[in-house]
């Protein structure tokens, strides 16, 4: 019974495995189940359209403020989100040594303005010695060696009071000069604007080179932009004013129509906005920056939107487009 036993236990193992590799390999022929997308994407809304990836931007692009000047950061007036004019502090720069200096100048420009009085002061005295040995009648009583040491002893005092005039417009000068080395450590807002980021902190070296980061970023007030980049292979249908639409990316019910702005005439390398792997370095783009016009939609500057612009069907003459651009 035992022999029996071991005879078949080599069979039935044999077509066990079998068994196990022929389920392996059914399983493995059955396609993979196709991943569900997160969010559905957006549909255009035209019947020929032109689609794009567009980055949200405030009106006029977003402006990188720095500072003229080096130094150790004392005050950060704002912070993100803030709405300031033109003219509001940013942040300002360590200032000892400059209102020191500024200091120095206005003594020195004090000093000078006393040499100018107490010239002035000469000079008159001068001229009314002389005016007196002018009149005197008897020339007898006035040698004529006394009359000219007056005379030459007024136009020294003329060439004093004039060096002494020059040296208060030089020190109005350095005056001049230190108001405006002080004033370049308090950075202030160029215009109306809203505050983006600001990379900063009392404490911190700011630095007046070229930063890729910069120390606070500014936007202008308004509706935001979306520049919008075409791909140069579809830049021959893209009409000036044509209608337009923008979806936010995560949820395709949340859209705004877009008022055209304008149009940059140049075609320049595609900057990747998406990180798609697909993107190629060799793609060129032509750049028509809209409008949003919902202002309830929740976007905000940065924000990648995929974009529909209404377009002629690929059979259009092409020529049509260029003549309506107003080209040549």
């Amino acid at each position: 019974m035992i022999a029996t036993f071991r005879r078949l236990l080599l069979p039935a193992l044999a077509l066990s495995g079998m068994l196990i590799a022929v389920a392996a390999v059914l399983s493995a022929s059955k396609p993979a189940p196709i991943a569900q997308p997160i969010a559905e994407p957006a549909i255009a809304p035209f019947a020929n359209y032109i689609g794009g990836t567009g980055q949200t931007e405030p009106p006029g692009r977003t402006v990188a403020i720095g500072s003229a000047v080096g130094g150790i950061v004392t005050l950060v007036a704002v912070a993100p989100g803030d709405r300031v004019r033109a003219g509001d502090t940013l942040f300002q720069l360590d200032d000892r040594v400059e209102r020191a200096t500024r200091d120095q100048r206005v003594a020195e420009l004090a000093e000078a303005e006393a040499q100018v009085a107490e010239m002035e002061a000469s000079l008159a005295d001068y001229r009314n010695q002389l005016r007196l040995a002018d009149t005197v009648s008897d020339r007898r009583a006035v040698s004529v060696e006394d009359l000219a040491k007056r005379r030459y002893a007024v136009k020294v005092a003329e060439a004093k009071l004039a060096s002494a005039r020059a040296a208060t417009e030089s020190a109005k000068a350095l005056l001049a000069q230190a108001d405006t080395a002080l004033a370049r450590l308090t950075v202030a807002a160029p215009f109306d604007a809203e505050v983006l980021q600001v990379n900063l902190r009392p404490g911190e070296y700011a630095s007046a080179s070229a930063l890729s980061t910069p120390l606070v970023m500014l936007g202008r007030t308004g509706a935001l932009h979306v520049r919008v980049e075409i791909d140069e292979n579809d830049a021959w249908r893209l009409r000036a004013g044509a209608a337009a639409k923008a979806y936010l990316r995560g949820n395709r019910n949340l859209s705004s129509a877009l008022r055209f702005v304008h149009m940059e005439p140049y075609v320049t390398p595609k900057t990747s906005l998406t990180g798609d792997s697909s993107e190629r370095v060799d793609t060129r783009v032509l750049q028509v920056v809209y409008a949003v016009e919902d202002p309830s939609l929740p976007v905000y500057a940065g924000q990648i939107l995929d974009v529909f612009i209404e377009a002629p069907p690929l059979s259009a003459d092409p020529h049509a487009a260029v003549a309506e651009r107003g080209a040549p």
